[in-house]
């Protein structure tokens, strides 16, 4: 028999998924301090499960309760359950989870209600930045060595450089008409997160703040969340030069993935992610219930999103963020 019940030993869990990772990929949503962090910035009540079969752990669920549903995992692109690959067990969510209402997003098919439309984009690292350059087309190489040229300078650090990271980030959410998380959230994350690094990577020319990254990693995987570049320096290629000097980074470190995160099918961030030749892999949010329009496909909304200053966009954006995960 199949039982849920609530994480009593984060060291299980760890152990559990480390040994999983060498046939599976495991992500940063499926790190346990995940879970308490957004209960804290966000007043959700962090649940995550551990998953037994017949008095045995086969697997774990990270996931959070939002009113009367559970979601795995809120503000990141994945969740949804990891069972043993050795276990002969075909896990039903909606009877695992006492017919709760919920939302998971996974690689994986759990449900018949599914939004499919998003994508990640993932590269499984080389062991040297010279055998990762070689993997990209010669035309792509050229800008990111042209990029290297302009005299930028590259720093990284914690809440150090939140202010820088979360200006140009709110600046960016502004262009783009949606509403940025709070700055709180991403100082609990510097502050909190365990079993792997938080980091902001910034980009300055002189003094200015030009471009910056937030990455997150777990058991040799490192996600870059949320990034975002001043537009005045697009002629400069500076989002690439701050992409390749995460993956640099990655590559110094040893990890075996690094992730872009994930964008809308077809889309142009989309395209622009596959010039780095990642693995593109689906993203199912399976839903217990049939899907219906999302707010954030609205996109009257968005256009009267940018209409406000940034101040204002900023503090709304605080607000209405517990709620547009």
């Amino acid at each position: 028999m199949i039982e849920l019940s609530k994480c009593q030993d984060v060291s299980t869990w760890n152990e559990f998924l480390n040994k999983e990772r060498g046939t599976q990929l495991i992500t940063i949503a499926h790190n346990p301090s995940l879970g308490p962090i957004l209960e804290k910035t966000f007043g959700y009540t962090s649940q995550n499960m551990v998953i037994s079969y017949n008095d045995e752990m086969i697997g774990v669920l990270p996931v959070v309760r939002i009113g009367d549903k559970l979601v795995s995992m809120p503000h990141f692109s994945y969740g949804g359950p990891v069972i043993n690959t050795d276990a002969d067990i075909e896990l039903c969510l909606t009877t695992a989870l006492d017919n709760n209402r919920f939302e998971a997003r996974s690689f994986d098919k759990l449900t018949d209600n599914l939004y499919e439309d998003k994508i990640t984009c993932i590269i499984d690292l080389k062991e040297t930045e010279e055998e990762q350059l070689m993997e990209f087309k010669s035309g792509f190489r050229r800008k990111i060595r042209k990029s290297e040229r302009h005299g930028f300078t590259i720093v990284r650090g914690n809440t150090d450089l939140l202010d820088d990271f979360y200006y140009v980030y709110t600046k960016k959410m502004l262009c783009k008409g949606s509403p940025p998380l709070g700055k709180s959230f991403f100082k609990n994350l510097l502050t909190d997160y365990k079993y792997g690094e938080a980091l902001i990577t910034a980009a300055y020319d002189g003094d200015s703040i030009i471009a910056a990254g937030f990455t997150l990693s777990y058991l040799k995987f490192n996600e870059l969340c949320w990034v975002s570049t001043n537009s005045d320096y697009d002629k400069y290629n500076v989002n690439s030069f701050l992409y390749w000097n995460i993956i640099k980074d990655s590559i110094s470190k040893n990890y075996r993935y690094f992730s872009m995160g994930r964008s809308t099918k077809e889309s142009s961030n989309h395209k622009y992610k596959r010039q780095w030749k990642p693995m593109e892999i689906p993203i199912f949010y399976n839903y217990s219930e049939p899907v219906g329009t999302s707010i954030k496909e609205l996109t009257f909304l968005t256009k009267i999103w940018k209409l406000q200053p940034l101040r204002t966009s900023v503090f709304f954006g605080k607000i209405v963020s517990k709620y547009l995960y």
